[in-house]
């Protein structure tokens, strides 16, 4: 699926219990297995979609319409590379980036 996104911001490590790791994508290009999928629109206008049975989470909608996949919801090899972390001065203080890859305090 290709690069992958940490962010540490403080709905994220809410929702994953630590980072989210996600994978951008175009909404319309998704094809769901099934569309039995709950929502929660944020703060911030973002949309977090949700399995309704067990919570997993599955992707989040910008405000601004960009869309991203939880790299956790996908169950076969994702062939995924972790390549940045964004909001990181939201990040927790016992999570230390020890990696090299970029930083961003935005996404």
């Amino acid at each position: 699926m290709g690069a992958v996104t940490a962010c540490h911001c403080s709905q994220c490590r809410k929702t994953s219990g630590h980072y989210a790791a996600s994978f951008d994508a175009e909404e319309a290009a998704v094809n769901w297995q099934a569309r039995n999928v709950a929502e929660h629109v944020g703060p911030g206008g973002g949309t977090r979609g949700f399995c309704p049975t067990c919570a997993s989470s599955l992707y989040f909608r910008a405000a601004d319409g960009s869309f991203s996949i939880e790299a956790g919801a996908i169950d076969n090899p994702t062939g995924g590379q972790l390549v940045r972390h964004i909001f990181v001065a939201d990040k927790s203080d016992y999570d230390q980036i020890t990696d090299g890859l970029p930083q961003s305090d935005q996404a």
